[in-house]
């Protein structure tokens, strides 16, 4: 009876380890339905930039970066004379480690006053941006780089 009660105890030890490691296992890992919100994200976010309605933008960093950084603080990074356009959001690499996403977003934009005639000229030109996502607290949230976008 003894040898029984050790076994279904190592069983039961088995299943709890088990249990522990796929579920930070699972939480690590881009599953096709983090995957679809994160681009959600990303284009929501985006979606706010293109009208540069930057305090929309501020709700998308994470609640880290909001303790540390004041939406004033964050407001003064921008300029409201660009108009952008969303055209693609591509999940590029997955770190499961540390729970970041490396995306590639590309945007038309233009300046809304044309200076000379050569920007006229030029008009919207397109650019590819790379952007870091950390999956937090059940969420995405873009890591803020200290450059402007």
């Amino acid at each position: 009876m003894l040898a029984g009660s050790s076994t279904f105890r190592n069983l039961g030890l088995f299943a709890l380890v088990f249990a522990v490691i796929s579920g930070c296992t699972s939480s690590n890992t881009l599953t096709e339905s983090k995957k679809t919100q994160l681009e959600q994200r990303v284009s929501d976010r985006w979606q706010c930039l293109a009208v540069n309605d930057y305090a929309c933008a501020y709700e998308f960093l994470s609640p880290d970066y909001r303790a540390v950084f004041s939406l004033d603080m964050y407001l003064s990074r921008f300029s409201k004379d660009l108009e952008r356009r969303l055209t693609g959001v591509k999940v590029v690499e997955y770190h499961p480690d540390s729970a970041v996403a490396s995306v590639t977003v590309r945007v038309m934009s233009k300046p809304i006053k044309f200076t000379s005639a050569a920007s006229r000229a030029i008009g919207a030109l397109p650019a590819s941006i790379d952007e870091s996502w950390i999956w937090k607290d059940g969420g995405w949230w873009v890591i803020e780089k200290p450059s402007k976008l």
